[in-house]
């Protein structure tokens, strides 16, 4: 007897991103994984040689630099601290504004995000330099509160919580530790994610996440703030946790 396959398709209003690596920001007192601030001298020679599309696009003030048509300091200059303000390109304020983009001359193709919505989970994926596809990990994840686009229609937006409670970002040590092919498989169960900004998943895969962010923080008060996002999050969303 065959067995027909089900053509119920399932909701996923969830959002994962791939980010080009960004070591901005980097502290090993604070132990931060970077994507909070502008790359290292490094690192801007590693993207624009690999290259990154919009790290070796003359446009870009690293390239710029790079290229020796601007200073360190003018440089820095493209990227400030406070939320919201200026950046050289979405992975240097990924972390400082808990937001990330798609479909500007930035990335090719100018897709627009259509499946995502507020009230679900956002993740910021990356792959570090010599770094194979299936140890992409998590730097960031955070609930979607805003999702817009921007006012010259080249880009979508996804905003965090304007009050970040619900937003985790995760220390050199955790990080690595945010495998995530552990929980995410393509439809063709590959693990290859290819040239698209993101993924889109479900809030069963959602609250997987969110239990691996539990396991893999360290501090008991990161712990303890983690759980809240994932009931809240099951709350919500009318999840079993």
């Amino acid at each position: 007897m065959s067995i027909k396959k089900s053509n119920t398709k399932i909701f996923k209003p969830c959002i994962a991103f791939k980010l080009n690596y960004c070591d901005g920001g980097k502290d090993s007192d604070l132990e931060r994984i970077g994507f909070h601030g502008i790359c290292s001298d490094k690192m801007i020679k590693y993207n624009v040689e690999k290259p990154r599309a919009w790290c070796s696009n003359d446009d870009c003030v690293c390239k710029q630099y790079y290229d020796k048509k601007i200073s360190r300091a003018e440089l820095e200059e493209n990227w400030t601290e406070n939320i919201d303000g200026k950046f050289p390109c979405y992975e240097s304020a990924a972390i400082r504004d808990y937001a990330f983009g798609a479909g500007s001359d930035h990335y090719t193709g100018g897709r627009k995000i259509r499946g995502a919505k507020a009230g679900h989970l956002c993740l910021l994926t990356t792959v570090a330099p010599n770094m194979k596809e299936c140890e992409r990990f998590i730097v960031a994840m955070f609930l979607i509160s805003r999702i817009f686009d921007a006012s010259d229609e080249d880009a979508t937006f996804i905003y965090s919580n304007e009050h970040f409670d619900f937003c985790v970002d995760f220390n050199s040590d955790e990080a690595p530790k945010m495998k995530f092919w552990k929980v995410y498989r393509n439809s063709d169960s590959s693990i290859k994610w290819g040239s698209g900004l993101f993924r889109y998943f479900s809030d069963d895969d959602a609250v997987k996440f969110l239990k691996m962010a539990v396991e893999v923080k360290i501090d008991p008060d990161d712990k303890d703030s983690v759980k809240e996002f994932l009931d809240f999050y099951c709350n919500i969303n009318n999840l079993d946790s």
